[in-house]
């Protein structure tokens, strides 16, 4: 049996995004570990623009501290009923908070850019290997955390050892599982069908809100978030840093959801990012009320060449995590915007992850492997059934859902809806928009959870 006895735990974190940052910020009063965080970029960036949380991912920010910092650089939305308030943010206004928060036994390394990870037991000793673009190979980590976004190396290890581990029955029954895969056998292999293309693209914007306010003073973009839905199209804007800025994004659909999307080993996807003309975007929203058209025009304005993104989800995961590997965020359930629940389901993932690990008693590699065998038993059920709904959501926004008859309820806003037509449409939204409170239980609660099931594996205390 492997044992950490004598020296520190050998921790490695790859991505440092959202859900990376707060792994590390959640491990910030662990001082058993030596704490590398690998980042493909030359310095830390926000990719995207706003984003939303709910009350679990403030009772997070107040568990590391960043409560009070955090509400004095947002703004709240319009309450919400039921205890389910979301609050919008800027990505880069929550990357900067966490960057401050980074632990000061946090190693951070740019421009290392995963090609490969890989468990390993041989002459060398056991542990995960991981081999980077800029030619470095480091090896010797006793835990691997895969924070590596939508198109992770680390997932697919992850994916390639799932059929032979098999979670908190195996750290009883079989603990000394030992892959005998190759590095080049953990490389891209050049194609893989775990993303997907959810049959919905989108362009995105910022508009400064002196801009929107000097063309039309009255926009209600400039005072509420608010979603225009229409047949197969919909349209999502909301004020973010203080109101000083609105995002706009434009989502439209076409027929084919469900196909997998083939990544070579340039890592190009199919569909593919597109430059459009102006009046191509403009073009698609035919017959749309003026205060769409007016703000997608002016969010038009700001780009100087639009761009239409997929949108990609994944197929789901068995497992989040192997014997001494764990995914979070986006390498695990990256997710279609439409519930707001991509940043803080990584939020939430990380948090618990970092808090299993700090607060638990890892003297062998049995330890790590009950430990991460208890949190894909809290996350992997969760992260996926969000991931679904957030898809259906996208549907049901632009009347493509198999809740609503179609022709009933589009032929309704054309012409005068009927209260029963209506209740059909505020029952779904309901039924999704209700997620947040009927998460199951508080974090807090998610984390006593793990303490029993660490109990009853004879862990010993959290």
């Amino acid at each position: 049996m492997h044992s950490f006895s004598g020296r520190k735990l050998r921790v490695a974190i790859v991505g440092g995004g959202i859900g990376g940052l707060t792994c590390a910020a959640a491990l910030k009063d662990c001082d058993n570990i030596e704490l590398d965080l690998f980042e493909a970029a030359a310095k830390f960036i926000a990719i995207g623009a706003g984003i939303v949380t709910w009350p679990r991912t403030w009772s997070i920010f107040e568990a590391l501290g960043l409560n009070e910092e955090m509400l004095e650089r947002i703004k709240r939305m319009d309450p919400c009923e039921e205890d389910a308030t979301p609050t919008n943010l800027h990505r880069q206004q929550l990357l900067d908070l966490l960057l401050e928060h980074l632990p000061f036994h946090c190693q951070v390394h740019f421009g290392h850019r995963l090609v490969s990870c890989r468990e390993y037991e041989d002459r060398r000793g056991c542990g995960v290997e991981l081999h980077f673009r800029n030619g470095v190979t480091l090896d010797g980590y006793d835990l691997v955390i895969g924070a590596d976004g939508l198109k992770s190396v680390v997932r697919q290890t992850v994916i390639a050892q799932s059929r032979s581990w098999t979670g908190l029955d195996a750290s009883v029954k079989d603990l000394e599982f030992s892959p005998n895969m190759t590095k080049e056998e953990h490389c891209h292999l050049g194609r893989r069908h775990d993303i997907l293309y959810t049959g919905q693209s989108a362009f995105r914007g910022l508009v400064p809100r002196e801009k929107l306010a000097a063309l039309y003073p009255d926009h209600r973009a400039l005072r509420t978030s608010t979603i225009y839905c229409g047949k197969s199209k919909h349209v999502v804007v909301y004020p973010i840093s203080n109101g000083e800025i609105v995002n706009v994004v434009a989502f439209f659909s076409d027929s084919q959801s469900g196909s997998p999307v083939i990544l070579e080993t340039t890592g190009s996807s199919s569909p593919q990012n597109k430059q459009v003309p102006t009046d191509a975007v403009v073009n698609m929203y035919p017959g749309w009320e003026d205060e769409v058209v007016d703000l997608l025009k002016v969010q038009l304005q700001m780009l100087e060449k639009p761009t239409i993104w997929p949108i990609l989800d994944l197929n789901p995961l068995e497992t989040y995590a192997t014997s001494r590997i764990a995914l979070l965020g986006d390498a695990s359930h990256s997710m279609s915007p439409h519930l707001g629940a991509g940043a803080c389901t990584a939020i939430e993932d990380a948090y618990i992850l970092g808090s299993l690990i700090s607060r638990s008693k890892l003297n062998t590699i049995i330890d790590i492997k009950r430990v991460l065998a208890v949190y894909n038993t809290l996350r992997q059920p969760y992260g996926n059934e969000i991931m679904r709904w957030a898809r259906e959501m996208g549907e049901f926004y632009e009347f493509d859902s198999q809740d609503i008859q179609v022709d009933e309820i589009v032929d309704s806003l054309v012409n005068e809806a009927t209260e029963e037509q209506m209740s059909k449409f505020r029952k779904g939204t309901e039924k999704y928009w209700s997620w947040p409170v009927r998460a199951a239980g508080t974090i807090g609660e998610d984390l006593r959870r793990g303490q029993e099931m660490l109990n009853e594996a004879k862990l010993g205390a959290l």
